[in-house]
């Protein structure tokens, strides 16, 4: 929404003053997580999703994270765990911002992240109610587990957030 606001405020200036030359969209990068991302990434669970996360931890795997930022903003994240079980790898969060969605930032960092566990299973879990179970899927994801009230740990009371979670699988 704030692209398109941004979009719509840079015409009309376009349409105002003709000699108006708006500055050029930046590229989305990529990168490993670096400690100066974990504020920014800890804000936007707590906005989002898990009010009292700290995501520090993800620092002990950064070579199984990954972090999309336009012009230094993290828009999205994904960490994963190598090593959950023997041969199985978890991905413990994927998230995009809301108004970044669409963008097929999800879809890289996906496939991102299960490169780096090649030969791995990867297993992940996703509200039964989240539209990225598509995104899991194409990707060969395959229900294994629906557990009631997987979240009830991490949303508020007050949340209408769907509690129940889907445990993926993604053989290998």
């Amino acid at each position: 929404m704030k692209l398109r606001l941004l979009e719509e405020l840079m015409s009309h200036k376009a349409k105002m003053d003709p000699s108006f030359i708006p500055e050029p969209l930046g590229p989305i990068d990529y990168c490993y997580v670096r400690p100066q991302h974990i504020p920014s990434v800890n804000a936007l669970c707590r906005e989002f999703f898990w009010p009292g996360v700290d995501l520090s931890e993800c620092l002990q795997y950064s070579d199984f994270s990954v972090v999309a930022l336009y012009k230094k903003v993290v828009i999205g994240f994904g960490f994963m765990v190598p090593d959950v079980k023997y041969n199985v790898a978890y991905i413990s969060f994927l998230f995009v911002h809301p108004e970044w969605r669409g963008a097929g930032i999800a879809t890289f960092m996906v496939y991102h992240l299960i490169q780096t566990c090649m030969g791995k299973d990867v297993t992940l879990h996703v509200s039964a109610t989240n539209s990225a179970m598509l995104l899991y899927q194409r990707f060969g994801f395959k229900p294994e587990e629906f557990i009631v009230d997987f979240y009830d740990k991490y949303y508020p009371e007050e949340s209408k957030e769907c509690r129940h979670a889907f445990l993926l699988r993604l053989k290998r």
